[in-house]
């Protein structure tokens, strides 16, 4: 009997953790939650008291850009259900499938892809788009 994913996407952390939301807002907040707290493990790491003593802006454009060639990934949101069929049709194992699938298919995921060495299989899979063009909105309020 097939199971049904509690969480309808997946987000996929540059360390290969998991984490499930049911709607493509939540798991966008998360990122940026994420990537600040990054910014700010940098920031004290480093020993400023505030933005305006480095830049501001350019600042945090340089950590990013640093964290992202450190991590060599983003974080990456995925269909939960896309990810379980492209298992179900890729490994050959049927203890380790259902296992897997089982962790996938719970509400709170603790899962790390690396652990399984499903970034593979995880690349056969269409990323869901969650970047907006926030310059086609000007002066259209």
């Amino acid at each position: 009997m097939k199971k049904e994913p509690y969480n309808e996407y997946l987000l996929v952390f540059p360390s290969g953790n998991c984490k499930g939301f049911n709607d493509i807002e939540g798991a966008k907040a998360y990122i940026n939650n994420y990537y600040e707290r990054r910014l700010d493990n940098v920031f004290h790491k480093d020993g400023y008291n505030d933005a305006t003593e480095i830049g501001g802006d350019e600042y945090r454009y340089n950590v990013f850009t640093q964290l992202g060639a450190e991590e060599g990934a983003k974080c990456e949101i995925y269909k939960t259900g896309a990810f379980i069929k492209e298992i179900d049709k890729e490994l050959i194992f049927e203890d380790d499938k259902e296992e897997i699938i089982s962790k996938l298919c719970e509400a709170k995921i603790n899962f790390n892809i690396y652990d399984y060495s499903l970034d593979t299989v995880l690349a056969n899979i269409q990323e869901v788009e969650y970047m907006e063009d926030f310059g086609t909105h000007v002066g259209k309020f």
